[in-house]
């Protein structure tokens, strides 16, 4: 298992996970991808939070058929564009939730802390709320 949350830190990353662009990333990938993604991504993350194993399951089944057949409409343009982009990052916010998250096309997303999470290193500081109001 590769979650690394201490005491100090929180057992998830929140509901809209973390996504970050990935530093050492040598994917190309089209102009707008990357800002689209981590737009998109940490709201399937929270859309995806209390679905039950099933509705994953299915989610999961329908971005994968809609990946294969229209994977093309997402990067070159077509009349399924949209729906192939949004496919992706389903794909992709389903990923998030194994354990060490996913990173492909220019960013990494992850529902839990874990060991080599390259959003640890650029996440802010999260501030100790348990004495906010001591």
């Amino acid at each position: 298992m590769q979650s690394a949350a201490t005491p100090s830190e929180p057992e998830s990353h929140g509901p809209f996970g973390l996504v970050v662009t990935d530093p050492d990333s040598t994917t190309s990938v089209p102009p707008g991808w990357t800002d689209g993604l981590l737009l998109m991504v940490p709201l399937c993350i929270a859309e995806m939070r209390n679905l039950a194993e099933a509705e994953i399951d299915r989610i999961r089944a329908q971005s994968s058929t809609l990946i294969a057949s229209h994977g093309d409409d997402a990067q070159f343009g077509g009349r399924r564009q949209a729906e192939a982009r949004t496919a992706i990052a389903k794909g992709l916010a389903v990923l998030a939730r194994a354990d060490g998250g996913v990173t492909a096309l220019g960013i990494h997303a992850c529902v839990r802390p874990h060991t080599g999470c390259p959003g640890r290193s650029q996440a802010a500081p999260r501030p100790d709320l348990s004495k906010a109001n001591t």
